[in-house]
């Protein structure tokens, strides 16, 4: 299942971008989203050991590709994107996870804040039409939690898949 999303958001990615340096930087991040909406899907959680090294890998792509204004928005992305999800999760008390707080942190760092709080909003929009459906079809409990991370991650790499 990784591999097919791989593909398909690596194919969305190469039509937009042609066969180009920036399609290669970019396929590493794309294979970590398709990994992250499986592993998060299977399990719930969204372990550090695919979120810090990709935001170590945004952050230097960043730098390499647009010098040090591009850095600082990566930057920024990183830690506004973060930041602002864990003041959410301290107010909520735990209502957004860890794993969540690092996967936008990751897509701050790689697409910039703006675009990783709409990949956060579109995923809470979608997961409660889910949870909605799952209610009304009795699939689902109310205090049952869904993986989240995942439509962050799917509608994260929605946004980087055409060029970032």
């Amino acid at each position: 299942v990784v591999s097919a999303l791989s593909l398909g958001f690596g194919l969305v990615a190469l039509q937009r971008l042609g066969l180009t340096p920036r399609w290669l930087a970019l396929l590493p991040l794309l294979i970590v989203l398709a990994a992250i909406i499986v592993v998060d899907l299977m399990t719930k959680t969204i372990p550090d050991v695919m979120t810090l090294p990709s935001m170590v890998y945004a952050l230097v792509f960043a730098a390499v590709s647009g010098g040090k204004v591009a850095l600082l928005k990566a930057g920024l992305g990183l830690l506004i994107g973060g930041g602002l999800l864990l003041l959410l999760a301290v107010v909520t008390r735990g209502g957004v996870g860890g794993g969540d707080i690092k996967l936008v942190a990751l897509l701050g760092s790689a697409l910039g804040w703006k675009p990783a709080l709409i990949a956060f909003a579109l995923s809470q929009l979608g997961g409660g039409v889910v949870l909605l459906y799952l209610l009304i079809t009795g699939r689902a409990e109310r205090r049952k939690t869904l993986p989240i991370g995942s439509l962050i991650a799917l509608i994260g790499a929605g946004l980087l898949a055409p060029g970032g």
